[in-house]
């Protein structure tokens, strides 16, 4: 059903950036364990023809923005739901760099291409705001917080993220009276 859109998508990606289409990163999923999170790509090369270091608001383009904020350079992690290395909903896999180690809760699930850390701030909060709400959401999941949270995403990849400061506080909360 996405294939065609996932064709048009290459081939925008071609004739925008070029090739390769795709990049992935390895990051922590179930049980830490690594695996490889691909998405399309929306940035040029780091460097130019003459081998100079471009400026990354040089390497972003009007397309790539536009695949970023609607989330459809994230369509290639389907591959990896379809593998069983990911979920529709649960915490978003996130870099080592950024994966808090007090917060290793959040790696008690799949991660997932949504979640409610997304529907909450997504990136414009921290990575330990995203962690904190990630680890309410291992905490609290249920099929209806999991239908919830893909009927938030909707609106957020159509409207834009907003970022909602009783969700974070509430699991800092709960996060803090859990570790009394």
């Amino acid at each position: 059903m996405l294939a065609p859109l996932m064709g048009l998508v290459a081939i925008v990606t071609i004739v925008d950036v070029g090739f390769p289409v795709l990049f992935w990163q390895e990051r922590p999923g179930l049980g830490a364990q690594p695996f490889k999170v691909f998405k399309f790509r929306t940035m040029a090369a780091a460097h130019d023809a003459q081998g100079r270091r471009r400026l990354e608001s040089q390497r972003m383009s009007a397309i790539g923005n536009a695949l970023r904020r609607t989330r459809v350079d994230e369509l290639p992690q389907l591959i990896s739901i379809l593998m069983g290395r990911m979920s529709f909903v649960g915490p978003r896999p996130l870099l080592p760099i950024d994966q808090p180690a007090d917060y290793s809760a959040r790696l008690l699930v799949r991660p997932g291409l949504t979640g409610w850390a997304q529907i909450k701030g997504g990136r414009a909060i921290s990575p330990t705001d995203k962690a904190a709400l990630d680890v309410w959401y291992v905490k609290n999941m249920s099929f209806m917080l999991d239908l919830k949270i893909m009927l938030g995403t909707v609106p957020m990849i159509l409207f834009g993220e907003r970022v909602e400061n009783d969700a974070i506080a509430q699991a800092w909360r709960e996060l803090e009276k859990s570790q009394a």
